[in-house]
């Protein structure tokens, strides 16, 4: 079955994110219907919740992906765009998460079990093309790479 809409953009999103990262050893793009059937805890509840799977996101080396990722999930208005934590890293995280993403709202995702600081523009939490959530998730993901890279933090198991 082909992909049509949104789905469709978003796997254009996932592809140029995913292109912009080649040869980035500590950084690498996430397509969402991939991991459906992870066996991770994390993966679990959420399909248990049934919650989609059409999100794209950026993982880092030396960091499970459920723990710390920038996650891209389409919504009405185009795409929110942020930072995402589990509250096992609260401690950790939240102190720089503002220098990765400046004016971000921060809420809690219950289905996800994870912490999002999103990025903001003068209609609410979106960010609008395909091109800006592009940009925006590199921008966010190159700060984070930054911080984690200048840290002496521990490293946890690394999945995709």
């Amino acid at each position: 079955m082909s992909e049509t809409g949104a789905g469709a953009d978003l796997r254009a999103v996932h592809d140029a994110v995913r292109a912009a990262l080649a040869g980035c050893p500590d950084a690498h793009a996430v397509w969402g219907p991939e991991l459906a059937d992870d066996p991770a805890t994390a993966a679990a509840a959420l399909r248990t919740a049934g919650a989609s799977w059409q999100w794209v996101a950026v993982g880092f080396t030396g960091r499970s992906f459920w723990d710390l990722h920038v996650g891209i999930l389409p919504i009405e208005a185009g795409y929110s765009v942020g930072l995402h934590w589990t509250p096992g890293l609260d401690d950790e995280v939240r102190p720089w998460a503002r220098t990765a993403v400046p004016d971000g709202t921060l809420q809690f995702a219950e289905v996800a079990g994870e912490y999002q600081l999103l990025c903001t523009d003068p209609t609410g939490v979106a960010v609008h093309s395909t091109r800006s959530v592009v940009d925006t998730t590199l921008a966010i993901a190159a700060r984070v790479r930054v911080r984690r890279n200048t840290d002496n933090s521990r490293t946890a198991e690394v999945r995709p």
